[in-house]
C-alpha cells in the first residue's frame, strides 16, 4: 500500500518498441535503460498491495518476440528479470496463457544455463532470476500444463549442467529448490528427469563433476517417497529387459544359432543397473524401498550371472547400512544368507568374499555367520574354500573384528592348511600368519580372550611340518621370519629374540618338534647351499669347470631343489648362479647364512651381493 493506503500501481511506462506493431525494438542503448529502470521498479512492488491492472501493459509487451529473441543476451536478461517479477506478482494466478508460459520458461531455461558463466556482467540478473524463481515457486506453473513434460525435463538437463563446486552454496541450494518443485508439483515425473538424475550417480560423473552428484543425492534424499516408484520402475525395466535378452540369447545357442553379442551386451547393462544400486544406497537409499525386494528375487533367477551380481550387490548393501538394512529386509537378508548353498561355486565364491567382509565392517551383523564361514571353508569346492582362506587374510584385525570371528571359524581355517589343493592350504596359511601378526599385542600382553582363539595358531602352523611336503615347507618358512617372528620390520636384536620366545612359549610339545624340525631343514639347506657355492668359488675367474666339478654343481643343485615346491625352477637357477664365475657375490651370499654375523652384518652381504 502505498501512505494514503491505496494500492501500489507500476507508475513507469516503458518505451520499447521503436514501431507500434513491436516488431523492432528501440536502440539497445536505450534499452537497456528503459529495461533496467522498469526492473528496478517491479522489483520494489510487493505482490499483497499491487494493483495489477497497472501490470497489463507491460505484461504483454515483455512477451514481444523482438524482445524475448532479442540478439544481445543481456537484454532477454532483463526481461526475463522483469516477467519473473510479473509472475511474482501475479501469483498465484499467471496473466499468460498455456503456450505464452512455455514460451517465457523456455526463456527462463535459455538465461539459467548461462549460470556458469560468473564473469558476466550480466551474472547478477540470472542469479536473481534463480532466486525470483525458487522463493515464488514459479515452477509450479510448468507442473499445471497439459504438456509440461519437455519443459520440465529441460530444467533438469539445464541446471544440472551448470552445477560445479566453484558455485556459491547458495546457487546450488536454490537450483536444489527448483528440481525439487518441478518433481512436488507435476502428478507424474517424466522418464527424461529420471535418467537424469540417475547418471549423476555413475562412476565417470562423480569423478568429472562431484557437485552434480552431491546435488542429485540431496534432491533424491529430499524427495525419495516420490522417487521410489520411478526407480524401481527403472531398474525393472533394465533388468527384465535385459534378462529376457539374456534367454533369448542362450535360447538362439541351444538350437545352434550364433548371438550377436546380445547376451554380453545384456549383462553389462545389468552390471551398469546394479552399480548405480550401489551408488544409490550409499547416498540416497530411502529411493531404493521397492529395489531391495527385486534384488531378493534375483537371487532365485536361473541365471547364473544374475544370481552373481545380485549377491554381490545385496552383500555391499549389507556392509554399508549393516544391521538396519537387515532388520528392515529380514526375508532379503534371510534369502541371501542361504546363497551359501547356491548351486553354482561362483554365487558361493561370491557370496563368501561379502559374508567375510562383513565382520569388518558390520561385525555385530557378522556374528550370525560364524558357521556358514566355516562351512564355506570346508565347501566341496575348492575355489570357494581358497576365496574364504583369502577374503580372512584381507581383514583388518581391529578389537570389534577381533570379538566377531568365532573360534570355530580359526579352528577351520587352521585345518585348511593341510588341505589337498596347493592354492588353498597357501592362502589359509597366509591368513593364518596375517591374523596372528595383527593380534600379536594382544598375545603378548596376555590377554586370555586373545589367547583362547589365537593362541594355537604357531602351533597349528608348526604341526605342518609332520606332513613333510615340500610346498608346504616353503610357505611355513616364508611367512615363518615374516609374519610369524615379523623380522621385517623389527629391526633390534633383543625385540626380535623376545619375539621369538613369546611364540615359542605358546607351542604344544608336538609343535615344539615341529619348529625344531623347520630349524634343523633350514640348516641342512644352508649346509648344502654353502658347499654349493663354496665348489663355485674354487672354479675361479671365469674358468669352464671340469667335468667332475659340473656333476658336483648338478648334484648339489638338485638336492638343494628338492626342499622346494619348484624343483626344477630352482635347479636351474642355482646353475645360473655357478655360471656366473662371481667369487665376490659367492663370498656375499655365503656371509648372509653364517650364524656369527649379526643382522646388521647379513643386511649387507645382501644388499652387495643380490
Amino acid at each position: 500500500m502505498t501512505e494514503d493506503g491505496s494500492p501500489q500501481r507500476l507508475s513507469f511506462e516503458p518505451k520499447l518498441f521503436a514501431n507500434v506493431a513491436q516488431k523492432k525494438a528501440i536502440p539497445i542503448a536505450e534499452l537497456y535503460k528503459q529495461l533496467k529502470k522498469l526492473s528496478k521498479e517491479l522489483n520494489g512492488l510487493e505482490q499483497e498491495t499491487v494493483d495489477t491492472q497497472s501490470l497489463d501493459s507491460v505484461t504483454r509487451q515483455l512477451l514481444a518476440p523482438s524482445l524475448l529473441r532479442h540478439k544481445e543476451s543481456g537484454v532477454v536478461a532483463y526481461v526475463a528479470c522483469c516477467i519473473a517479477d510479473i509472475l511474482r506478482l501475479y501469483a498465484p494466478e499467471a496473466p499468460y496463457s498455456d503456450d505464452e508460459i512455455k514460451a517465457v520458461f523456455n526463456v527462463f531455461i535459455d538465461q539459467l544455463q548461462m549460470l556458469g558463466d560468473s564473469n558476466s556482467q550480466f551474472f547478477p540478473l540470472r542469479e536473481y532470476l534463480l532466486t525470483s524463481l525458487a522463493t515464488v515457486r514459479t515452477p509450479a506453473l510448468v507442473a499445471m500444463l497439459p504438456d509440461g513434460e519437455e519443459i520440465i525435463s529441460r530444467f533438469f538437463t539445464s541446471l544440472f549442467g551448470v552445477v560445479n563446486s566453484n558455485q556459491p552454496h547458495n546457487i546450488q541450494m536454490q537450483i536444489l529448490d527448483i528440481l525439487q518443485q518441478l518433481l512436488e508439483e507435476p502428478k507424474t515425473v517424466p522418464q527424461d528427469v529420471i535418467d537424469v538424475i540417475l547418471l549423476q550417480f555413475t562412476k565417470r560423473r562423480q569423478a568429472d563433476n562431484p557437485a552434480t552428484h552431491q546435488l542429485a543425492s540431496d534432491l533424491a534424499n529430499a524427495t525419495a517417497d516420490i522417487l521410489q516408484k520411478y526407480i524401481y520402475q527403472y531398474f525393472n525395466d533394465v533388468i527384465v529387459s535385459a534378462a529376457q535378452q539374456r534367454a533369448g540369447q542362450r535360447q538362439q545357442e541351444a538350437e545352434g544359432q550364433r548371438g550377436r553379442g546380445g547376451a554380453s551386451d545384456s549383462l553389462d547393462d545389468l552390471k551398469s543397473a546394479h552399480y548405480l544400486i550401489l551408488e544409490l544406497n550409499k547416498s540416497a537409499p530411502g529411493t531404493l524401498l521397492n529395489v531391495v525386494p527385486q534384488l531378493e528375487e534375483e537371487l532365485g533367477v536361473d541365471d547364473v550371472d544374475i544370481r552373481v551380481l545380485a549377491t554381490g550387490v545385496l552383500g555391499e548393501m549389507f556392509a554399508e547400512k549393516g544391521f538396519t538394512l537387515a532388520k528392515r529386509y529380514e526375508s532379503t537378508w534371510k534369502t541371501w544368507k542361504g546363497r551359501r548353498a547356491d548351486s553354482s561355486p561362483v554365487v558361493r565364491v561370491q557370496w563368501i568374499e561379502h559374508a567375510v567382509s562383513l565382520y569388518q565392517h558390520q561385525p555385530q551383523l557378522s556374528r550370525e555367520l560364524n558357521e556358514f564361514v566355516v562351512e564355506k571353508l570346508c565347501d566341496v569346492d575348492d575355489k570357494v574354500r581358497q576365496a574364504a582362506c583369502h577374503s580372512l587374510g584381507l581383514l583388518e584385525m581391529a578389537a570389534p573384528v577381533q570379538a566377531a570371528i568365532g573360534e570355530s571359524v580359526v579352528t577351520a581355517l587352521g585345518d585348511r592348511c593341510k588341505d589337498r589343493k596347493p592354492a588353498v592350504r597357501s592362502e589359509a596359511i597366509i591368513a593364518l600368519a596375517t591374523i596372528y601378526s595383527q593380534v600379536f599385542e594382544e598375545l603378548e600382553q596376555g590377554a586370555a580372550a586373545a589367547q583362547a582363539k589365537w593362541g594355537s595358531i604357531p602351533s597349528t602352523i608348526f604341526m605342518l611340518r609332520y606332513i613333510n611336503d615340500p610346498d608346504i615347507d616353503s610357505k611355513v618358512e616364508s611367512i615363518l621370519t615374516g609374519a610369524i617372528l615379523n623380522f621385517a620390520k623389527i629391526k633390534d636384536d633383543r625385540s626380535r629374540c623376545q619375539r621369538l620366545l613369546v611364540v615359542f612359549e605358546s607351542l604344544t610339545a608336538k609343535a615344539r618338534s615341529g619348529f625344531f624340525s623347520y630349524m634343523r631343514r633350514q640348516q641342512d639347506v644352508i649346509r648344502l647351499t654353502d658347499v654349493f657355492l663354496a665348489l663355485c668359488e674354487k672354479q675361479g675367474d671365469g674358468m669352464a669347470a671340469d667335468q667332475g666339478a659340473e656333476q658336483q654343481l648338478r648334484l648339489l643343485a638338485a638336492k638343494i631343489a628338492a626342499c622346494f615346491p619348484d624343483k626344477a625352477k630352482v635347479e636351474t637357477a642355482l646353475m645360473q648362479l655357478a655360471g656366473l664365475h662371481d667369487a665376490e657375490v659367492y663370498g656375499g651370499l655365503r656371509q648372509t647364512m653364517d650364524p656369527r654375523n649379526d643382522i646388521k652384518a647379513v643386511r649387507k652381504h645382501q644388499k652387495s651381493s643380490l
